[in-house]
């Protein structure tokens, strides 16, 4: 039974998936299954009675030289605690280093280290998978970045133009503005100039006849003259009523103070027609109904 039971646990270490040795007091190497020579490159036959430290485990995993008072596998037989990292480094027979993972475990008779077991596993691809991994994220995160930078910068950009944009829409009501006065101003200015400058010629030339034929004419050539020039007139048409062309006329004489009676003289039209005109005024004013004097409205508008 002892010698079945023997048999098994070689078994076991011979084909266990990771390397193990057996260290004495000394330090000596005492035992090694085939993964641990398959890992390392050497037979047992080599290493029996040969010091590990030395021969397979005197680099710390930067590749600097270990001392033998540093070794944590020393340390296990000198102490009896066990040592486990998942990042050391073992030399193999043709000079190169590996990285592996190590447990290293005392064997105790009583109180007294007599040995130390050590079981280790090569795990240079998982280095390798794990530096790759560590470059994708780096790249990745250079991405994101630079990405990220793209972005604050297209925001700003967009922070600009926006601006840009609300700085031109400013200037833009500014200059329309600008425009209204300016044609404000010209309208004015024109139909001043007619009034201090025509309108007076056209009073000298009634004040020369009296033929009531030419004196109508004149009327006519003077309302018709004013009509056109006047702000009131094209404001009156176009913004606010949508007075017919007769309305105007008929708007522009009241404005100014005229009688029905005149302004029939000077249209060419019968009183009757006149009165007609004041009312679709009013109403189209919305003051029918109302006290509201028409002259006074009239030139309350601007």
């Amino acid at each position: 039974m002892h010698y079945k039971s023997e048999r098994l646990f070689q078994n076991i270490i011979e084909y266990i998936a990771e390397g193990i040795f057996v260290l004495n007091e000394a330090g000596e190497i005492t035992f090694m299954n085939p993964e641990a020579e398959r890992l390392l490159g050497w037979t047992a036959g080599e290493l029996i009675n040969k010091n590990a430290h030395d021969i397979i485990h005197c680099h710390n995993v930067d590749g600097s030289s270990l001392a033998l008072e540093q070794c944590p596998m020393r340390n296990v037989i000198m102490t009896g605690n066990q040592y486990c990292s998942a990042n050391d480094l073992f030399t193999h027979k043709n000079g190169s280093t590996f990285s592996i993972s190590v447990l290293c475990s005392p064997i105790m008779e009583g109180d007294r280290v007599v040995a130390s077991v050590t079981a280790f596993r090569d795990i240079t691809e998982l280095k390798i998978a794990e530096a790759a991994l560590r470059e994708a994220h780096e790249k990745l995160e250079d991405k994101v970045r630079a990405r990220t930078e793209d972005l604050i910068a297209l925001n700003q950009e967009l922070e600009i133009k926006s601006q840009n944009l609300g700085d031109l829409n400013t200037t833009l009501k500014v200059l329309l503005r600008q425009r209204d006065d300016d044609k404000n101003e010209l309208e004015d200015r024109v139909y001043s100039n007619v009034k201090t400058l025509i309108i007076p010629t056209i009073e000298k030339l009634r004040k020369f006849t009296s033929d009531s034929t030419h004196t109508s004419y004149l009327g006519l050539l003077e309302s018709n003259l004013l009509q056109i020039v006047s702000p009131f007139s094209m404001r009156l048409s176009t913004a606010l009523h949508n007075l017919t062309f007769s309305e105007i006329e008929v708007a522009n004489f009241i404005r100014e103070g005229k009688p029905s009676k005149d302004i029939a003289t000077l249209l060419n039209i019968s009183k009757d027609t006149v009165d007609t005109h004041r009312q679709n005024i009013r109403k189209r004013l919305g003051l029918n109904g109302k006290k509201q004097n028409l002259q006074s409205y009239l030139l309350a508008l601007k």
